[in-house]
């Protein structure tokens, strides 16, 4: 009886396909994630490491109201101390309109971190590693908020200063900053945050919004 003599089956090498497949995905990963590193800085990359932002939600009532005084009263006060002419006219404009004014407001923040993300996917299609855009992101976005809040509640500490019969502009800032600090003491941090906003987009809503329609206005010939 003659036995069937099979061949030997030849086989695709598997490798020369999947390579590449994996190559281009591990590719395609770092690519996205560099993009989001980019877009959401202190969001993403640095939530895995040194700046969590449940840094925030797990810290101590006591430890959140002390750096909210802290910096708003030192950004604030680095306002009234360069720009202490600029802020009776932003306490006018916000004063006339004050709802319209926080509006405006939570708009320049918004523009502003638009700005910030953009500018930084820009640092990430240069090439800049994701951690170092995310560290960079931290710290711009942060000067930057600080800057606006600080403005903001020096102009309502003087607003308030002056409400009640009062001329010394710090000690507007630091009774506005004290009630600040309180929020984020007895408060959860979202509802404290959405406090800090308001009270810093009142602030800084009435001379954001006469920048913008003064800008779009054309300039009247003498």
């Amino acid at each position: 009886m003659a036995t069937e003599t099979r061949l030997p089956q030849r086989t695709m090498p598997t490798d020369s396909f999947s390579h590449p497949v994996e190559k281009l995905r591990s590719m395609l990963a770092a690519d996205v994630a560099v993009v989001a590193a980019a877009v959401l800085g202190p969001f993403s990359t640095l939530s895995l490491q040194a700046f969590d932002p449940t840094t925030v939600t797990d810290a101590s009532p006591t430890f959140r109201a002390a750096a909210s005084f802290f910096l708003t009263v030192l950004f604030g006060g680095a306002v009234i101390y360069r720009d202490g002419g600029r802020i009776e006219a932003a306490v006018e404009s916000s004063r006339r309109r004050p709802l319209v004014a926080a509006l405006y407001g939570l708009m320049a923040f918004g523009v502003v971190t638009f700005f910030v993300a953009y500018a930084l996917s820009q640092l990430a299609n240069l090439g800049v590693g994701a951690t170092a855009v995310g560290v960079i992101g931290t710290v711009v976005l942060g000067v930057a908020v600080l800057t606006l809040g600080g403005f903001g509640f020096a102009v309502v500490g003087v607003w308030v200063t002056e409400a009640v019969g009062g001329r010394d502009p710090w000690i507007g800032l630091v009774g506005v900053g004290a009630v600040s600090a309180i929020a984020w003491f007895v408060l959860p941090v979202v509802v404290s945050l959405v406090v800090w906003l308001a009270i810093a987009a009142v602030g800084i809503g009435g001379s954001a919004r006469e920048w913008v329609h003064g800008s779009a206005r054309p300039a009247k010939s003498a």
